[in-house]
């Protein structure tokens, strides 16, 4: 009867199969966007199967499907629901967890007595509570991010599954690391032969999405993600991994590992020049600053950061006048010379008195344009300035607690771990978190559902590895 039923699911997938190949080939005939997205659905449906059936794969597939799915709406032509694919994914995920209860380690984690654990329940009844903001006249923005919202808290809960041990933590790394290197590769081809046909057929359909793309120096490169600011954030956190990486020893790394390193971070470091993100690149000097701090006593740390310290001072006065890529990142650090720099501080103090006379914010998304509040169409162009705008300085005290019990964990973690390797993950989800918070003073690093993800993953780790005793997280 096994057999029977083997052999019928066999022929049934294998008649689907048949069908479709006929039925993708007519409708690409007709317009090339059902092709796409009929082979989309197709692998979709895969996926989901997948997710189900194995949630940690489930988790890596959610993830690479949401870095790649920009690839598949510009190879259609047309814009696509892409939260609505990467929540489809997500929830599919979190269902085959919640059906697989083989994470034992999970239920070491006290949900309602943890510090950080507890400021995020806060700030979720801040967020509740502004659906009742007295200053807003339309609840769409309140929808749009308490969705936002309850999409990171999942994607962190299931980083907490999925790290039991160091094994799944280095696999975690492994992983991001990949897929960057494979996002640099793409920018480093975009940047060298420039953009695919369909990538400037898109671009011509929708320049309202390329606002930032097209600058006087040239194009600012996005790799297959939504756009140029998230990409560079996300090389600058993969540049960040890959110097704490390769100040390992090399019984934790081996040198065969840490030249694949060195390439990564190579081609990482190229990337995040051609994104043309001059916060990102003000991110890794912020994440060397606290490797050095920390870990200063290693010699590999010390090596490490004064070939970092030569290769940025020939960066900064090199004979180098011709190379916007270079020209970009030197304004960077040219401090009030940078005249978008002076319009944000102009912005930032002109709106202070909005500020202190609205103690829980205009309301959630208030700044975006057709708001209809005050705020319509303010650039905050800062993710702290926006949820003092958009949560009053309620909402900004909040997120400052948050953040401040999050980087405590995570260096706390270094100092209690009794090994080299978790000291030195841990001291590398350190530095990443650091730049980020330090990103979000003049972006949105938590709010971009790409480095959202990396962002609210590494929260996961943090928690999940304060209640790993040794004995377990090595196991």
């Amino acid at each position: 009867m096994e057999y029977t039923k083997r052999n019928i699911l066999t022929y049934s997938l294998t008649a689907i199969w048949i069908l479709a190949i006929p039925l993708i080939a007519y409708l690409s005939s007709i317009d090339v966007k059902f092709a796409v997205l009929l082979l989309g659905g197709v692998f979709g449906l895969a996926l989901a199967g997948v997710a189900v059936m194995n949630y940690r794969a489930g988790y890596y597939i959610a993830v690479t499907v949401a870095l790649t799915v920009r690839v598949l709406e510009r190879m259609s032509g047309a814009e696509l629901s892409v939260g609505v694919v990467i929540d489809a994914m997500l929830l599919i995920t979190i269902l085959g967890s919640l059906m697989n209860q083989d994470d034992k380690s999970i239920r070491k984690i006290d949900f309602i007595r943890d510090p950080l654990l507890i400021s995020f329940y806060i700030y979720t009844g801040l967020i509740l509570l502004e659906f009742f903001n007295p200053a807003v006249h339309d609840r769409h923005g309140w929808t749009t991010f308490a969705r936002g919202l309850l999409r990171n808290y999942l994607f962190m809960f299931l980083v907490m599954k999925l790290i039991r041990n160091m094994k799944d933590l280095q696999f975690f790394l492994k992983f991001w690391i990949t897929i960057l290197t494979i996002a640099a590769i793409y920018a480093c081809i975009q940047q060298w032969f420039g953009l695919l046909p369909f990538e400037k057929s898109f671009i011509a359909r929708y320049p309202e999405k390329f606002k930032t793309v097209l600058i006087i120096t040239g194009i600012r490169i996005f790799s297959f993600m939504s756009d140029p600011a998230v990409f560079g954030l996300l090389m600058a956190c993969g540049v960040i991994i890959n110097i704490t990486l390769l100040t390992s020893s090399q019984k934790l790394i081996s040198i065969r590992k840490k030249v694949l390193l060195v390439i990564s971070m190579i081609l990482q470091f190229m990337a995040l020049g051609y994104s043309g993100t001059r916060t990102a690149y003000i991110m890794v000097p912020m994440g060397i600053l606290i490797l050095v701090l920390i870990n200063l006593k290693n010699r590999n740390t010390i090596i490490g950061v004064a070939l970092f310290v030569l290769a940025f001072l020939v960066m900064m006065f090199g004979p180098f006048h011709n190379s916007p890529t270079i020209v970009r990142i030197r304004t960077a650090f040219s401090g009030t010379e940078d005249a978008s720099l002076n319009v944000r501080d102009v912005n930032r103090h002109r709106i202070q008195p909005y500020i202190y006379s609205h103690p829980i914010g205009g309301g959630l998304l208030s700044c975006e344009p057709g708001s209809g509040t005050e705020l319509d169409g303010f650039p905050p162009d800062s993710g702290y300035l926006r949820t003092a705008l958009e949560q009053g300085p309620i909402g900004l005290i909040l997120v400052m607690i948050n953040l401040y019990l999050l980087l405590k964990y995570a260096i706390a973690n270094y100092f209690n771990g009794k090994t080299e390797e978790e000291k030195q993950f841990a001291l590398t989800v350190a530095c990443v978190l650091f730049a980020l918070t330090v990103s979000m003073y003049a972006q949105e690093a938590s709010g971009l559902i790409e480095s959202a993800m990396l962002y609210y993953g590494l929260n996961g780790i943090v928690i999940k590895t304060k209640y790993l005793s040794t004995t377990n997280i090595n196991k």
